[in-house]
């Protein structure tokens, strides 16, 4: 059953490939035949053309004519068609190479047409890197009106390849924005709700303020402002995610108690017997919003610390970012940042732990999903939004 069933798809495929081949050699005969075309074009050669699609390659005759008029020569079968002088995959293969392209690499992306439609990851890469471009976001029936809404933040670092493939000294930095309603319990543990991701290679202040513009956009595009009371940016308490508060309307930043705790428990462990106390004192200083006990409390720990350094660090960490910190200890709306493990799971899992060869294309997933819905054919395009 295995092999019949193999045997009949390939044969299908095959069938599917000749029954396009002829048909489109039989649309330049036809082209050729036409007493309209003759008064105004004038046949040079006849030329075969090589198209890979969904159900292999196929090759099929397609006629050169010089115009009467001007002098010029087309290939009237390809124009007709919509086709590149170059190109070699039809629109609806070219969508589902995209495609696996967002979910994968450009070496799978590479073999998804079949072993019979093989093309280079350099093709893929260049298809990618051809709808790179600023799209709209596609605006909803109705805009949704909620009191918050939560933007998480964080950066990945990914090793970087030179043209001719050997990886070069240095690395890229991924950022990755996500943004959520809040959080929903589903099959006993929390998800994010209506989640939203954009993504990318964006380095300088600049870009920064053109990653969170964006967000912005999207932001405008799909909730009604006025409902808003605020936008919680959380992060680690970097300039560029605390800049995000600048350019995202009634943003407000919030630091990660992941990164909190990993500053206070490495300077209250420098009292060790009172390790737990010096902790708590900290933690109290910060739920109450008090500065002066917070420095007094690590003025105390200094004294006797066998290193400075780590609650020095501490302490510059914290009055850095006082407000962010006491916001989220205070603020009963806030939620907790998983920023870590959403760039562990979309950026370190293809980038770093597994990592791939990356281009630094500047393109994010959500560039390439909605340049997928505007292919031709509708029935590509329901892409998961991966970054």
């Amino acid at each position: 059953m295995e092999l019949y069933e193999k045997q009949l798809a390939e044969a299908a495929r095959k069938a599917a490939a000749e029954h396009m081949a002829a048909l489109y050699s039989d649309m330049d005969r036809m082209l050729c035949e036409d007493i309209s075309r003759a008064e105004k074009y004038t046949i040079q050669r006849h030329d075969k053309r090589q198209l890979l699609t969904t159900v292999g390659p196929i090759r099929f005759t397609h006629t050169l004519f010089r115009s009467r008029k001007d002098g010029t020569c087309h290939y009237l079968l390809d124009e007709w068609m919509e086709l590149d002088a170059h190109e070699r995959l039809s629109s609806r293969a070219e969508a589902e190479v995209l495609a696996e392209a967002v979910k994968t690499s450009y070496a799978s992306a590479a073999r998804v047409l079949g072993e019979d439609s093989l093309i280079s990851k350099t093709a893929v890469m260049d298809k990618v890197h051809g709808i790179q471009t600023e799209l709209l976001f596609p605006k909803p029936e109705k805009k949704k009106c909620v009191e918050y809404l939560y933007v998480e933040a964080d950066e990945d670092h990914i090793h970087k390849q030179e043209k001719n493939g050997t990886e070069k000294k240095g690395s890229m930095i991924g950022k990755l924005l996500y943004l959520y309603e809040g959080k929903e319990q589903k099959d006993g543990r929390k998800e994010l709700k209506n989640v939203f991701y954009l993504g990318g290679f964006f380095s300088g202040g600049e870009a920064n303020r053109h990653m969170f513009e964006r967000m912005q956009e999207y932001i405008d595009t799909n909730y009604e402002s006025r409902y808003l009371n605020a936008v919680y940016i959380s992060g680690d308490g970097g300039a560029w995610i605390k800049a995000g508060a600048e350019y995202i309307e009634k943003g407000v930043p919030v630091l990660d108690k992941f990164h909190m705790m990993k500053y206070i428990n490495k300077a209250s462990n420098q009292m060790l017997d009172e390790a737990g106390e010096a902790k708590g004192r900290l933690w109290k200083a910060l739920y109450k919003g008090k500065k002066k006990k917070l420095v007094k409390t690590i003025k105390a720990i200094r004294k006797c610390a066998p290193n400075e350094k780590a609650v020095n660090d501490c302490e510059e960490y914290l009055l850095n970012n006082w407000a962010g910190a006491v916001r989220r200890m205070q603020d009963k709306n806030v939620y907790g940042c998983s920023a870590e493990g959403h760039v562990s799971h979309m950026y370190s899992d293809r980038m770093s732990s597994r990592p791939m060869g990356w281009s630094g294309c500047d393109v994010s997933a959500e560039m390439l999903c909605e340049g997928l819905r505007r292919r031709k054919d509708p029935g590509i395009g329901k892409v998961p939004p991966e970054p």
